[in-house]
């Protein structure tokens, strides 16, 4: 605000993969920060991490974020409607957060995102026998199965 943030007429709050969520977490807390006049927008840049079963049927992701939520004490920063109603582990994912944002958020995202193949839907320890390295690194090289199975 020193810096004449406190005279900005629109602010965008953004940020990239796991920023993208601190983006998603912060946004309303930032909109308080800023004068009433001065429009504030949100923008989660490759930040929607998925919730879902990995290949073995675990929970690779859930479990790592279960980890960054309970050693940085994110629950504080999430909405207390969210809290109220799920895990903070669950809150720490967008698609359980953002119904409890109010400001204006975008979400960006590819719908086959690279990281997302390789870290939380075949990391290497749902992957043992590396059934799904060679198509980690390119899914096209996908059969019918995995790409049903990426789809889902």
């Amino acid at each position: 605000m020193s810096k004449g943030m406190c005279y900005a007429s629109h602010a965008l709050l953004s940020g990239c993969s796991t920023g993208g969520v601190a983006s998603i977490i912060h946004c309303d807390e930032f909109q308080g920060l800023m004068p009433r006049r001065t429009t504030i927008k949100c923008l989660a840049d490759a930040g929607l991490f998925l919730d879902v079963a990995d290949v073995a049927g675990g929970y690779s992701l859930r479990s790592f974020f279960n980890g960054v939520v309970n050693l940085q004490g994110v629950a504080r920063s999430l909405p207390a409607a969210c809290i109220n109603r799920m895990d903070a582990t669950s809150c720490f994912f967008p698609q359980n957060l953002l119904p409890h944002i109010y400001t204006p958020t975008f979400v960006l995202n590819a719908a086959y995102d690279i990281w997302q193949l390789q870290e939380s839907l075949a990391p290497r320890r749902a992957d043992p026998q590396g059934y799904w390295q060679q198509y980690k690194m390119n899914y096209v090289n996908c059969n019918a199965g995995q790409v049903r199975f990426l789809q889902g």
